[in-house]
């Protein structure tokens, strides 16, 4: 099914491509010339579709999936496949005009998205009247078993039947012993036994329509009855699903891997969609060096005022804590006297942060130049180059120079799963004096909640913050 459907959506994707091209030709926005271009890019786009397709796992089984995870693979498979046959046909033709390129990836993404959204609700449809349905023998009887059952009944959509539970545990009903046991949350009643060995799995595999086998044992009191399981299935050719709950943790979540030919389950807690990550590198590059040059006046200007201002450098370097502990220089225009970092324990006593960071209003140590350029932050601009380098990102948790990330506590160091940034949550509130914890709390919910529509909404949300001059 996935292999097919890959194939109709590449068919569609370079078809939406022709119906773009010959709409621009009809109505004049390119002529004849464009044709072999245009069916050259066309050709690629198709291959391009199928192997970016292939390397993403796009068509993976998604029968339990929320819709939106399918448009969004679909989404990254689209950009990416236009993305190579625009930069071929570039290279190897003529080229195509540039509203082309626009039109056409535009059309292949509405078209692709609209298409599958509808398919995917005909499917579901069809699924909920009974048609195409897979049936699972769920193998254990617990809470995350009553989950599991109350969830697959609540969703038709799925196309999921439970043939039976069959739970293994010992001298808890007589082996053997038939019933029908409903869910105890709630009236949902399907057959219900438990057995004398793993052995009668066998009996009943061979014997009726099991699609896939759901084990939801405990794994460390179960694990020969597992492996034995699996070994059983595998044997007649079905599917077994088995829960990853080694080390379970919650609010974990994990990424099977192979190292060579070691599988391995990895958990973590901090985003890991490797492919949104490097759009957002993307996003950080690209922003950066936009940044770096639209803004050069602003640092020209701003450099030469640092260095009349007072004695010492125009740059200020620091080391600071980044991801996951490495150090990393960040640069800033100097806004503070020179023998700066000599006087700051004596003035502890005056920070405004309860925790371990350093916060002071009105430091006498800020230079006239100094207190001008932290007002608007321009201070902070400097860091376009630590974000263009891949020291730092345009949004994520400030780091801290060292002294300061050693005295975090254990749960606070979470902070350090996403390179820093240049802006973030704490930067937008208005009270910067706020307690060190709630600072610490307001990077933890930008690690939960992380996307790059976060990040985008962030970026223009701290334009404003900027202009008005809030920095202190």
């Amino acid at each position: 099914m996935g292999s097919a459907l890959r194939i109709v959506d590449a068919a569609g994707f370079a078809a939406t491509m022709v119906g773009v091209w010959l709409w621009g030709a009809n109505q004049g926005a390119w002529d004849a010339s464009t044709r072999i271009p245009a069916t050259f890019c066309t050709s690629i786009s198709f291959v391009a579709f199928v192997l970016v397709a292939v390397r993403l796992g796009a068509y993976r089984p998604r029968r339990t999936e929320h819709i939106y995870t399918e448009l969004i693979s679909l989404m990254e498979v689209i950009v990416a496949a236009f993305a190579l046959a625009a930069a071929a046909t570039q290279m190897a033709t003529a080229g195509l005009p540039h509203q082309y390129y626009s039109l056409a990836l535009g059309s292949s993404l509405l078209v692709g998205l609209v298409t599958r959204w509808v398919m995917r609700v005909v499917i579901r449809v069809y699924r909920r009247r009974g048609e195409d349905y897979r049936v699972w023998l769920v193998i254990g009887w617990n809470a995350r078993v009553s989950e599991l059952v109350k969830g697959v009944y609540a969703h038709p959509h799925f196309g999921i039947r439970i043939e039976e539970i069959i739970d293994l545990p010992p001298d808890t009903i007589a082996a053997g012993e038939a019933a029908t046991a409903p869910i105890k949350s709630g009236s949902i009643p399907y057959p219900f036994r438990t057995v004398r060995d793993v052995e009668d799995i066998r009996e009943i595999v061979s014997t009726r329509v099991i699609d896939e086998v759901v084990v939801m044992l405990p794994h460390r009191t179960r694990y020969d009855q597992i492996q034995a399981l699996v070994s059983i299935c595998g044997e007649a050719g079905i599917s077994v699903k088995v829960t990853p709950q080694l080390l379970e943790q919650p609010g974990h979540s994990y990424h099977l891997s192979e190292v060579g030919a070691i599988p391995f389950l990895t958990h973590f807690t901090g985003p890991s969609n490797y492919r949104l990550l490097i759009l957002k590198r993307a996003l950080d590059v690209v922003g950066s060096l936009l940044g770096l040059i639209i803004l050069s006046p602003v640092l020209l200007v701003s450099a030469i005022a640092v260095r009349l201002g007072s004695r010492g450098p125009v740059l200020f370097r620091q080391e600071r804590v980044g991801l996951h502990g490495r150090r990393f220089q960040i640069l800033k225009f100097r806004s503070m006297v020179v023998d700066a970092e000599s006087r700051k324990a004596d003035l502890q006593a005056h920070n405004v942060s309860d925790g371990i960071a350093f916060k002071m209003k009105n430091d006498p140590r800020i230079t006239t130049i100094g207190r001008w350029l932290r007002k608007f932050h321009i201070d902070e601009l400097p860091q376009l180059w630590n974000v263009l380098v891949g020291d730092m990102s345009l949004v994520g948790p400030r780091p801290l120079p060292p002294d300061e990330a050693a005295g975090n506590e254990w749960w606070q160091r979470r902070r350090l799963t996403m390179p820093p940034g240049m802006t973030c949550l704490w930067q937008l509130q208005r009270d910067h004096a706020m307690r060190f914890r709630d600072w610490v709390n307001l990077d933890l919910q930008y690690i939960d909640k992380w996307s790059l529509w976060l990040d985008l909404r962030l970026i223009i949300q701290t334009v404003p913050v900027l202009l008005r001059g809030k920095g202190w």
